[in-house]
């Protein structure tokens, strides 16, 4: 049957679920193909399927419209208003809408009308059921509902297209574990080894740990701006990059009085953006501590498999982090990693390359240098696992720490030997000490933010 355009109205509840957007393009295709699907509306002349459509129609100046009228219960039309929305093209924040109302629709359990909608309402309100209701899985409904709940405000970001649900997921579940860990009493960390020593407090001064009694360092501190740290002597929280790069220099000055002229210092460290400005502060931390007399040997590159999601679409996603390897004395102790040590059971190829007599895309086995060579300073997760692996075995373990723990493991095994004392001046949770661990070192430890179910001091 064909009505009047003037006669039909929106419904008053799509507005509360859906937002009316793209209409111009819709003007464009009913304009050229025209209307394909009539209108679906109540006995009171509220479009229940086809409110786009309807505003579209508006626009081009129809008289009158094809519709198909049905009779619909008051209880009845969110739940056939959803319906009939199934295969749109919906928000994120649209499906939250949807989710929240078949929620205490089913929750009401109203009867077993089965003429509205494919699903059953006698199965009560589970994920399975709404998300097949909404067209989407229930893994995906879980992660949009997880989202929610912890960080509400980055469902818009979603929409907009600055992160996937994915994306969005994972950061917050990172968030929610940071949360928790400063949020905590203490975290608890047995070492399997009797050869810690761990100090409840800040480690600017660490007058517990003699002068050059350390072999290797390998801390990661705390980032600036990154989350808040309730402790730690504020780093990590301070007004301003220049204060933190300040306060951070200062604080690793003990570290060059208890390691040994031969010893090596690994420093993580991340950047940060702030106000658009991503404040160079891993280097700039780094020159503070050259003009301390440190020597700089390397800059190394981690590269993450899994990087934090970026929410800025100005800027590329931050996908490394530095690792610099320091040292008082160029007469420092280092065993060199290998990168091959025996032959591949196939031939590696190099980048594809034209051949000169044809236009064809040829390849060549390339042949590397079985005797081995120094890796480099660009580490992947790849490149790290391999020349783990390579190593020689260490006590019968020929299975080392997964990654990113080997991150760590190289370090120490360049610059260490079985018995030696590591000291990671940011404890942490102890990873630092699990890889001394598995690898026949002592251990030292300091934070303020937990305990360690060891001898402290």
């Amino acid at each position: 049957m064909f009505v009047s355009v003037d006669k039909l109205k929106h419904h008053p509840l799509n507005k509360e679920i859906y937002n009316l957007s793209s209409i111009d393009e819709l003007v464009e295709s009913i304009s050229e193909v025209g209307l394909l699907i009539p209108l679906t509306i109540d006995q009171s002349f509220q479009v229940i399927s086809g409110n786009r459509r309807l505003e579209a129609i508006r626009k081009l100046g129809w008289d009158e419209v094809e519709v198909n009228q049905i009779n619909v219960a008051p209880e009845d039309e969110s739940l056939l208003l959803i319906h009939f929305n199934k295969q749109r093209v919906k928000t994120t924040k649209e499906l939250l809408n949807e989710y929240d109302i078949l929620k205490k629709y089913y929750g009401k359990k109203q009867g077993e009308r089965t003429d509205l909608t494919s699903v059953q309402l006698d199965k009560g309100s589970s994920r399975d059921v709404i998300g097949g209701e909404i067209g989407v899985s229930s893994g995906h409904l879980a992660r949009i509902l997880y989202i929610r709940k912890h960080h509400k405000e980055l469902i818009e970001l979603i929409d907009k297209g600055y992160f996937t649900v994915n994306q969005a997921y994972l950061q917050v579940k990172r968030s929610k574990k940071e949360d928790e860990y400063l949020s905590s009493e203490k975290v608890i960390v047995q070492p399997t080894q009797n050869d810690w020593e761990f100090y409840h407090k800040s480690s600017d001064r660490m007058e517990e740990v003699d002068d050059e009694s350390i072999q290797t360092i390998f801390t990661s501190p705390p980032y600036w701006k990154k989350r808040k740290y309730s402790k730690n002597d504020g780093l990590g929280n301070e007004n301003s990059s220049e204060e933190f790069v300040h306060n951070l220099s200062n604080h690793l000055k003990d570290c060059k009085r208890v390691l040994k002229s031969s010893g090596s210092f690994f420093l993580n460290l991340g950047d940060t953006f702030y106000n658009g400005n991503l404040q160079n502060i891993p280097h700039r931390v780094v020159l503070k501590l050259q003009e301390n007399e440190w020597i700089l040997r390397n800059t190394i590159i981690w590269s993450k498999s899994n990087p934090k999601p970026s929410s800025s679409k100005s800027n590329l996603t931050p996908s490394y982090e530095f690792i610099f390897h320091l040292v008082k004395s160029l007469d420092y102790d280092y065993h060199p990693t290998l990168t091959t040590l025996e032959q591949p059971s196939k031939p590696t190829f190099p980048p594809r390359h034209r051949n000169l007599n044809t236009d064809k895309i040829s390849f060549s086995p390339y042949i590397p240098n079985y005797k081995g060579k120094n890796m480099g300073d660009f580490w992947n997760e790849e490149i790290v696992r391999t020349a783990v692996a390579n190593q020689p075995k260490l006590n019968g373990i020929e299975h080392p720490a997964p990654f990113p723990e080997q991150i760590i493991v190289l370090p120490i095994l360049q610059t260490s030997k079985i018995g030696d004392t590591v000291l990671d001046p940011f404890c942490g949770t102890g990873t630092v000490g699990k890889v001394c661990d598995e690898f026949d070192r002592s251990f030292i430890g300091y934070d303020l933010n937990i305990d360690l179910n060891t001898s402290q001091k």
